[in-house]
């Protein structure tokens, strides 16, 4: 939209810990930089080359490589050895990706998957269910966002067990895999069929003749650039006030993020920005769009994170749009993809964002100007004569378009 193609490539996420279970691997949505190589991660930490601490290391690998009975893969025994030092930080965000991981990383970006088509994060030491996509094998079989997955093939898994419970539900295309999962206090088993799946990023309708509904299921490559042509789209046909659904959207690029909150906010104002340790500021700035000073409402919910907070958090703080739905979920850390070895990578929390007003939602979430929730008992899918938010959404534009 704004940028060149060749740095979208490249672009940031905003990284947000949900895998992904669509791909063949764990697509890690969240606020990610570009990948940069090995050499750069050196130059700028400590180096631990001649660093003695780790010759323990080294004295464990030559005792199991003398000592073991068996022959050892020195691959297997490394990349085990990088991960647990990894996994030891405690955050998990931060996360190694072997070339095979790191190339579903990448990949996934496009919007095209094999698996059950459900975004699932960690909430209270367990694995729960953010956003099944409509449509998705995981949606046709029943599974819905809030349901809490605790075995997989019989398997029990708590939320510190989230990998080994991504490695076991991918698979191949038409296999099954069962899911136990927890609804309101009872077990039940689900069965789910890998598919292959393309999502449609955005979606557009016209509601009640001049208002214009643009959901967006995720912040991938050229999102930015759909939800524009869509707006325009609407334009013609007659919009004149605009709802931005972002309910059950993870997040996806930073840029495109970026790109998206710039259609309405006026140009070099602070999207967001981000401190790291060294408390150094970095500011992302509004490129200008075309649609600044519409009446807008953004619907958000408990599955809106990181892309869509950054959006939802500054149009909130420009009074741009009325927020209304459910608390988001609340993802404001963010993380840098390093290339190592050979096509692999180390995804590393390196700062924390904040919006335009200085508020930083990590772990709190943003709270919509106008609350309301959707039934428990409503029929999915969900459509203009069952969705409350929605309705709420075309009544609160209706007056503002007065």
């Amino acid at each position: 939209m704004y940028e060149d193609s060749n740095k979208k490539r490249t672009s940031k996420i905003i990284t947000f810990f949900l895998i992904l279970i669509i791909g063949t691997g764990a697509f890690f949505f969240g606020t990610v930089y570009g990948s940069l190589n090995s050499k750069e991660i050196i130059d700028n930490g400590t180096p631990v080359v001649g660093d003695s601490s780790f010759d323990k290391l080294y004295e464990v690998r030559d005792v199991i490589n003398s000592q073991y009975y068996q022959d050892i893969d020195q691959d297997a025994l490394v990349e085990g050895a990088i991960k647990g030092m990894v996994n030891s930080i405690g955050d998990p965000y931060t996360v190694f990706f072997n070339a095979e991981e790191y190339k579903d990383f990448n990949d996934d970006g496009d919007g095209n998957y094999v698996g059950i088509g459900v975004i699932v994060g960690i909430k209270e030491d367990k694995i729960v269910v953010i956003t099944p996509f409509e449509g998705s094998p995981a949606y046709e079989a029943g599974l819905r966002s809030g349901d809490f997955i605790t075995k997989v093939e019989g398997v029990e898994y708590q939320g510190t067990d989230l990998d080994k419970a991504v490695s076991v539900i991918k698979g191949e295309e038409g296999k099954p895999v069962i899911l136990t999962i927890m609804r309101n206090g009872e077990e039940q088993d689900i069965t789910i069929v890998r598919a292959s799946i393309t999502i449609v990023n955005v979606e557009s309708e016209m509601l009640q003749g001049d208002i214009a509904h643009v959901t967006m299921l995720q912040f991938s490559n050229n999102t930015a650039e759909q939800v524009r042509e869509a707006m325009e789209d609407l334009r013609e046909q007659g919009a004149e006030g605009y709802i931005l659904d972002l309910r059950g959207n993870p997040g996806g690029f930073l840029d495109e993020a970026v790109d998206v909150a710039s259609l309405f906010v006026e140009k070099d104002q602070t999207i967001l920005y981000t401190l790291d340790k060294y408390e150094q500021k970095k500011e992302y700035r509004s490129y200008g769009g075309d649609f600044i000073g519409v009446p807008l409402v953004v619907l958000i919910d408990g599955g809106s994170a990181s892309a869509s907070e950054v959006v939802s958090g500054a149009l909130k703080d420009y009074e741009a749009a009325t927020l209304v739905g459910q608390k988001s979920f609340g993802k404001g850390i963010v993380q840098m993809v390093y290339q190592v070895g050979n096509g692999e990578a180390v995804k590393v929390t390196v700062s924390s964002y904040y919006s335009p007003d200085g508020i930083n939602i990590h772990g709190e979430g943003i709270v919509p100007d106008i609350e309301v929730e959707i039934p428990e008992d409503t029929e999915v899918p969900l459509t203009m004569e069952n969705d409350t938010q929605l309705q709420k959404a075309v009544e609160v534009l209706r007056e503002m378009m007065q």
